[in-house]
């Protein structure tokens, strides 16, 4: 009951929802309409929210290096994850390869292999944290003999090398699906990932001193997403680094300075913030579910379009939300609808300490 990783999850919840609704409202002919202008305020947008998703690294492995910072894993660790995060991910790949099926059998099955398997939809977030479950589980008691800077500084490199690789080098051209690996494959690795794991572990373990740490240098962090913002915004547009996702190379401060940012901010909070904290609570089905409903109403829409401009993103986003909200709730009313679509998250108690 960390009221700071509530607000981490509810906030990258938010971001994800928002990008991914900027990302088909800008697609849409009504908001090619609003000029080029307005396109590129948008698309940079996007840009500056592609925290969300490492930051639910950073997050996952937190919690888990601060529950069992002074105990054994238990013999469940897997099995619990197994049945409320990886048997939801499953359903859900299969349910958005469902319309491959109108181009044939053979497309449909296709894409249902490549969404389990490989992560080929939105959802490949939750292989990327499996990996991390079994690596947590084999190393912990290494990472926590090993000096934190030695262990932070290496996983950075290796971080940012392996991004590097992909992000300014194109896809030999002998490599079988080099296009493909080069597009979209080389996300699930963990390498692409390893930094934030690693911070989330030490923060974790040792939470007191992190703490500590977030308060001795808040005016760094305070300030620091405004210049990383500029930076990824200069090294996008200039195109240095022109790759369009949280897979980029300056993510990785972009994302860590973020993460602390909203760390320091919730730390001074006397009350979490209700809504933020429902937010929290459904994350996971709402990161699941949201993309399901951005298709079904941007595909109404196209086929009776009004010029409205930039409020097609906002109602992508809130009719998202929302509907993805309701069918949690109401699926959950079911003895196992959490396999479908994921649990409802405890409700914040507010610790005796703050």
């Amino acid at each position: 009951m960390i009221k700071e990783i509530f607000m981490l999850r509810s906030i990258g919840c938010l971001s994800i929802v928002l990008l991914h609704s900027i990302h088909i409202g800008i697609e849409s002919m009504t908001i090619r309409e609003m000029g080029e202008l307005s396109a590129l305020f948008f698309d940079s947008i996007q840009m500056i929210l592609y925290y969300g998703t490492p930051m639910f690294i950073f997050i996952s492995e937190f919690l888990i290096a601060y529950s069992y910072k002074n105990r054994e894993l238990p013999s469940h660790f897997l099995k619990k994850r197994l049945r409320y995060i990886l048997i939801p991910f499953y359903i859900m790949g299969v349910f958005y390869a469902i319309p491959f099926f109108a181009d044939g059998i053979g497309a449909g099955f296709a894409k249902i292999g490549l969404n389990l398997f490989i992560g080929d939809y939105h959802g490949y977030f939750i292989l990327i944290i499996f990996q991390f479950y079994l690596f947590h589980l084999w190393f912990h008691r290494r990472l926590r003999k090993w000096k934190p800077w030695i262990v932070l500084t290496v996983t950075f490199i290796i971080n940012a090398g392996y991004l590097m690789v992909f992000n300014f080098t194109p896809p030999p051209e002998s490599l079988p699906f080099g296009e493909y690996i080069w597009e979209r494959f080389y996300w699930l690795p963990m390498f692409g990932w390893i930094f934030y794991f690693t911070v989330g572990f030490y923060a974790g373990t040792y939470y007191e001193n992190f703490r500590a740490f977030i308060q001795k240098y808040h005016h760094w962090f305070i300030a620091g997403p405004v210049f990383t913002s500029a930076a990824l915004l200069i090294l996008f547009h200039t195109g240095l680094i022109e790759v369009h996702s949280s897979k980029r190379t300056d993510i990785l401060i972009h994302t860590l300075v973020c993460s602390f940012f909203l760390f320091y901010i919730t730390s001074r909070l006397k009350e979490l913030p209700p809504f933020l904290e429902f937010i929290s609570r459904y994350s996971f089905g709402i990161y699941l579910l949201h993309y399901f409903y951005i298709f079904l109403l941007d595909f109404f829409f196209r086929l009776q379009p009004v010029p409205i401009g930039f409020t097609y993103i906002l109602i992508l986003f809130f009719f998202s939300l929302g509907a993805s909200i309701l069918t949690i709730q109401w699926v959950n009313k079911w003895k196992y609808g959490y396999m479908i679509i994921g649990q409802i998250g405890k409700p914040y108690q507010k610790q005796p300490s703050e």
